[in-house]
């Protein structure tokens, strides 16, 4: 579980996996659900108009949100409140083309649209510690590095 202070501006925040699992040389993490929820102390009722967020996870440190069919996008998060008419939506994806994480650290890139307010959310990430074969890990290493030919 990790906590994210999201703000009005777009900004990045490193996860380092060791933190919360052990994942050793010739291993990977195996994903296999990503929830991002506010957090129940944040007070939606204050929030008025709509107000959106949007997350992503990605394994190298973008700068910029990039195409959820870009290689590097692990997982995407749009969320939509209206206090006004007490609704709430939203839409997720997990790409299945990296399901393994070969990476220590991953990155979380997030953006809301509600000026001057941090909004608190909870990232889980669920999952287990797999080894692949030497060949598919050497796979994953130079894809997720961006090191392919």
């Amino acid at each position: 579980m990790i906590e994210l202070g999201v703000t009005a501006t777009a900004s990045t925040t490193a996860l380092d996996m060791t933190d919360y699992v052990d994942i050793a040389d010739n291993e990977a993490f195996e994903v296999h659900e990503v929830d991002i929820i506010l957090d129940p102390t944040v007070a939606v009722n204050g929030l008025g108009a709509p107000v959106e967020a949007i997350f992503q996870l990605a394994d190298s440190n973008i700068q910029a949100f990039v195409s959820h069919a870009d290689r590097t996008s692990l997982y995407v998060d749009r969320q939509l409140w209206d206090a006004l008419t007490l609704q709430y939506s939203f839409q997720d994806s997990f790409s299945s083309l990296t399901p393994l994480i070969v990476s220590k650290t991953i990155f979380c890139r997030h953006d809301h649209d509600l000026a001057g307010q941090t909004l608190d959310f909870t990232l889980r990430i669920k999952g287990r510690i797999v080894k692949p074969s030497a060949k598919d890990y050497m796979a994953l290493v130079l894809t997720q590095t961006g090191n392919v030919a």
